[in-house]
């Protein structure tokens, strides 16, 4: 399973310790239990890796070691104590006093007697390890969300919620003649009397396996069979019931069919394999994988945890909330919207503290009510729908609150939802000096709104093809994930900005005008944040999902907003007129000698207080008197009438620069293409059939060389057009030599830049 590093808790230092979080990949177990002695061992070994930094690795087990072996060399169990993480009771974890590499892999073998463990036994069910007459055994594993350290850390050497492993577990009863049942979500092997393999499948958590062991007369037991209609899975229901029950469990056989049909239809596949398993325990409910423990009356709440708790999971015990407070709202019906009331006092459901061992006891009433408000501003059925949509993209998963943040923002592009999260999830007031958090257009900006100068290349906004932390901007690379970035900045001297929300959106095409929210919301990525101090700056990154990059070819704009509580960008800003919006419409091109690229453009007039006509402008270095630059456009009348006396008909297969030296005439042939980016790939088009196709009835202005040249168009209101730049090197252009030209859109009457693209020209002498 892959490591889950990325939402691990940070490296802490306790007791003078450099606590550092590890990746388990497998914990194999054997439970001894001895009927005649009434007494039961264990022996437990843990494989793991540390995470990318060294120290001395975390875990926890709620029971006390008598012997122990770390990468097979006997280890004293002295140093896998217990040391306080958290403020609350039973936070603690333990630590393995032996400092390890960032990266490395070792062995922990623990033995240690069996028994109810040492941990918050609150609960209407609650763990067991006890000997009935015969004798017979009953073991509960008892997990409990409500209550601190009940998850498999309290029988086996486990991990925090983050992280999934295999558990593989056998099991054997001796001293007894009285046949006892293994109850699970796990895959059984019975390898004798009383003796049993258990395994649990790789993308479990500590909070996903179900496991009793109880004698067989006294159990009732039916099967059934089920074909679910999404994902056509022919489903074995296993049901048990103590032999004294009274439930009827060929009815809760068909009532189990009828409640997974229902989820499955609703939000998709079931994510448990070909069973789902039931014990009838008479009182309370506990949510397994593809399993429960219940009571008939709390069946259809468990059941929907396996979508919603087991399905998806939380990633922390601080994000338990998320999961009780949709399945509330579920159980209520999911169609009861109540808006949010901001006179309300703020509510706390998930908490900034990592080392959080419970859910939160408001997760059901306040958490129900989060999603009502959530429903009333997004929509009941958009809600519905986005959530199905989160489990599909996340099923099998741990899932933090602030990935739902940052979901469904993207997907909604609401942007209330960064302001319900503040006050209804983190529990945080609005504060008495709000934040000013804003991202440079230009490495002249100091944070004012409005900026009159470049604002289409923000230094505060870049591509990495990489998660390697490097801050130089990079051309996306289709066919893997990117990571997008953005340096924010908190202009206040006063406010802190204790949450806040980084969008991230790529327009497919370079343009001179976006405007908030309708270019940039809906997204491809967000990120939610805390706690910026005045005057801080921080890099937030987001991944830029592999299907979401694209193909080769396409001029991608970059867009970014900062969202926070109390300082909102207004619906129709600009880049330049608000600082909390930045863009970046860089595209960057290898242009071989003799070769000529287009930069398709899309101008924009949305400005309504702007009348009046625009003029394009095109800044180049001294430098590039090497690149011949023209225009083009398919109707003449886009140019003004000066203009209109220069246009010539341009055909890209007999194309010859404006310009020539020593007389020589550069004929293009065979090589119309449309350049290359940094990373090889073909910009603009995929085939210069294609460029022929868009700017093949074009007519073209050549441009003087000149570190300025100033062109009018013509672009009425609430309009749009496309146009090109064309850029060929000389043949006897500099190799190696770049050059950053600017083609910029200003409103001719004001004076006022309104947009602009960037293109990087890397002059090469031959395709790589």
């Amino acid at each position: 399973m892959a490591t889950n590093f990325h939402l691990a808790p940070p490296v802490k230092t306790v007791d003078g310790l450099l606590a550092a979080p590890i990746d388990i990949s497998a914990i194999n177990a054997v439970f001894s239990f001895n009927a005649t002695t009434q007494t039961a061992l264990a022996d437990a070994t843990i494989t793991y890796e540390l995470g990318p930094n060294a120290g001395n690795p975390i875990f926890d087990l709620r029971q006390s070691p008598s012997a122990a072996w770390l990468d097979g060399a006997v280890f004293p169990v002295a140093q896998l104590a217990h040391h306080a993480f958290g403020t609350a009771g039973f936070t603690d974890l333990r630590v393995i006093e032996s400092v390890q590499a960032a990266g490395s892999v070792h062995t922990l073998r623990v033995q240690y007697p069996l028994a109810v463990p040492n941990s918050q036994l609150g609960g209407s069910y609650l763990p067991a390890l006890d000997w009935l007459a015969g004798p017979r055994l009953r073991f509960v594993l008892g997990l409990s969300d409500l209550n601190r350290a009940r998850y498999a850390e309290a029988w086996l050497p486990a991990n925090l919620v983050f992280d999934q492993f295999a558990i593989s577990l056998e099991i054997s009863l001796t001293g007894t003649v009285a046949a006892n049942q293994v109850i699970t979500n796990g895959t059984v092997t019975v390898l004798g009397s009383n003796h049993w393999h258990v395994a649990f499948p790789a993308h479990f958590t500590a909070l996903s396996p179900m496991l009793e062991i109880r004698a067989a007369d006294t159990l009732l037991h039916q099967s059934g069979n089920t074909v679910l209609p999404v994902s056509g899975t022919n489903l074995t229901i296993d049901t048990w019931a103590p032999s004294s029950s009274s439930v009827n469990l060929s009815t809760q056989i068909t009532n189990i069919a009828t409640l997974l049909a229902d989820n499955e239809s609703h939000y998709g596949g079931y994510a448990h394999g070909n069973r789902f398993t039931a014990f009838f325990n008479g009182s309370g409910g506990m949510e397994y994988e593809g399993g429960t423990t219940t009571s008939v009356g709390a069946l259809p709440h468990e059941a929907f945890h396996s979508w919603y708790a087991r399905g998806i999971k939380p990633a922390s015990q601080a994000d338990g909330w998320w999961d009780e407070g949709w399945t509330s709202f579920h159980d209520s019906g999911a169609d009861d919207a109540l808006a949010f009331d901001f006179g309300d006092a703020p509510v706390l459901l998930c908490s900034r503290d990592p080392w959080q061992r419970h859910t939160t006891g408001n997760a059901y009433s306040d958490g129900s009510r989060f999603w009502q408000g959530m429903a009333a501003l997004l929509g009941v059925a958009p809600l519905n729908s986005l959530m199905a949509q989160l489990y599909q993209t996340y099923k099998g998963q741990p899932v933090s609150t602030q990935m739902i943040e940052e979901f469904l923002l993207c997907h909604s592009g609401n942007t209330g939802v960064v302001d319900a999260f503040h006050r209804f999830v983190y529990g945080l007031s609005d504060g008495t000096s709000p934040p000013d958090l804003w991202l440079r257009d230009d490495p002249g900006h100091l944070g004012a709104d409005f900026w009159a100068g470049t604002f289409w290349n923000s230094p505060d906004l870049w591509i990495r093809t990489q998660d390697d932390g490097g801050t130089t901007h990079q051309s996306p690379e289709y066919g893997q994930d990117n990571w997008f970035h953005a340096r924010v900045r908190n202009r206040s001297t006063t406010g802190s900005a204790q949450h806040f929300m980084v969008s991230f959106h790529a327009r497919g095409f370079a343009g001179t005008q976006f405007s908030f929210p309708d270019d940039f919301l809906p997204c491809m990525a967000a990120r939610a944040e805390f706690d910026l101090a005045p005057g801080a700056s921080r890099i937030v990154k987001a991944r830029w999902p592999n299907h979401l990059v694209p193909p080769a070819g396409t001029h991608t704009c970059l867009l970014a907003s900062v969202l926070t509580r109390g300082d909102p960008p207004p619906g129709g800003t600009h880049v330049w007129e608000h600082n909390n919006l930045a863009q970046k419409n860089l595209t960057v091109v290898d242009l071989v000698l003799g070769e000529f690229m287009i930069l398709p453009v899309v101008l924009n007039n949305r400005i309504q207080r702007l009348v009046g006509g625009f003029d394009l402008e095109v800044w180049r270095p001294e430098s590039s008197s090497e690149l011949e630059i023209s225009l083009l456009q398919r109707d003449k009348g886009f140019f003004g009438r000066t203009a209109q006396k220069k246009l010539k008909p341009f055909h890209p297969e007999v194309f010859r620069p404006t310009a020539t030296r020593h007389g020589i005439e550069l004929e293009c042939g065979g090589h119309i293409g449309l350049g290359l980016n940094s990373n090889g790939q073909m910009l603009g088009s995929h085939t210069p059939d294609l460029v022929g196709q868009r700017f093949g009835d074009s007519w073209q202005l050549a441009l003087p060389v000149s570190a300025k040249t100033i062109t009018p168009i013509e672009l009425p209101a609430f309009s749009q057009r496309n146009a090109g730049m064309l850029v060929q090197a000389h043949p006897e252009a500099k190799p190696g030599s770049v050059h950053t030209i600017h083609l910029v859109q200003r409103h001719r009457k004001s004076g006022r830049i309104v947009g602009g693209v960037a293109l990087e020209v890397r002059v090469v002498k031959e395709r790589p």
